[in-house]
């Protein structure tokens, strides 16, 4: 992940959305070395913001950019932020990897994984975060659908599932591994196992999902029972509760 105002590489941003979209409130952190190349790219009539990540495939991508109108600017002498300068600006010309506007989480996360840091879904109690990690994971995914041959026999614990995004994000992982991504709602597992069944031959992988009554009870019963029709599709070998599920 690379953080550019306009050509000058930063550190850390944090960007806050005004609820009422007048203006909004970014933080930069930079190295003290630093601080005064960016104040001076500040005063220049444009601002640009440019977040770059790449993706598992190595392709980089514009996660994020806008321009920014100025109102004004905070440094460390009008506050106590040793390394940081706060930006008060107006966005326009939003462009998003996500074709939405700006999402704190996702940019999050994503900082977070070029760190070193994972995201833990089974910890997490913030609907809108797991709606940003599956999102996350879909740009980190895209156009890879081959599975691991070492990963044949994956094992989903119901009891881990308490809503439909812990469905998918338990499904994600046990496909493709940390960060996979299997969709996030019905439309998009239909999406996708279409092109897992072109890119692997399923009958070699196995899924046993215990406590089912679980997920069952989480997810509802049409909710759940197509999420398995849709799997079954592949010729995914699927044992519930380690009984065998047919068409």
């Amino acid at each position: 992940m690379e953080i550019f105002l306009n050509n000058i590489k930063i550190d850390y941003l944090d960007l806050t959305r005004d609820e009422k979209i007048v203006n909004d409130k970014l933080l930069l952190k930079v190295k003290p070395e630093a601080k005064s190349i960016i104040l001076d790219e500040l005063e220049k009539p444009e601002i640009k913001l440019t977040v770059k990540i790449y993706n598992k495939a190595g392709k980089i991508g514009i996660l994020y950019k806008t321009r920014f109108i100025i109102d004004y600017v905070l440094t460390e002498e009008d506050y106590n932020e040793p390394d940081g300068i706060v930006l008060y600006g107006t966005m326009i010309n939003k462009m998003s990897i996500t074709g939405s506007g700006y999402d704190k989480y996702l940019m999050k996360i994503f900082y977070d994984w070029f760190n070193h840091s994972e995201f833990n879904w089974r910890k997490a109690e913030n609907s809108e975060l797991k709606n940003s990690y599956l999102q996350a994971c879909f740009i980190w995914n895209n156009g890879l659908y081959t599975m691991s041959k070492e990963n044949n026999i994956m094992k989903m614990e119901g009891d881990l599932v308490k809503d439909n995004k812990d469905f998918f994000c338990y499904l994600g992982e046990l496909f493709f591994g940390k960060k996979g991504f299997m969709g996030s709602g019905l439309d998009s597992l239909h999406d996708h196992t279409i092109d897992v069944s072109k890119n692997n031959n399923m009958k070699d992988f196995h899924l046993y999902i215990n406590s089912a009554q679980a997920i069952e009870d989480a997810l509802g019963v049409n909710y759940f029972a197509t999420s398995l029709e849709l799997l079954k599709r592949t010729g995914l070998n699927i044992y519930i509760d380690h009984l065998v599920f047919q068409d």
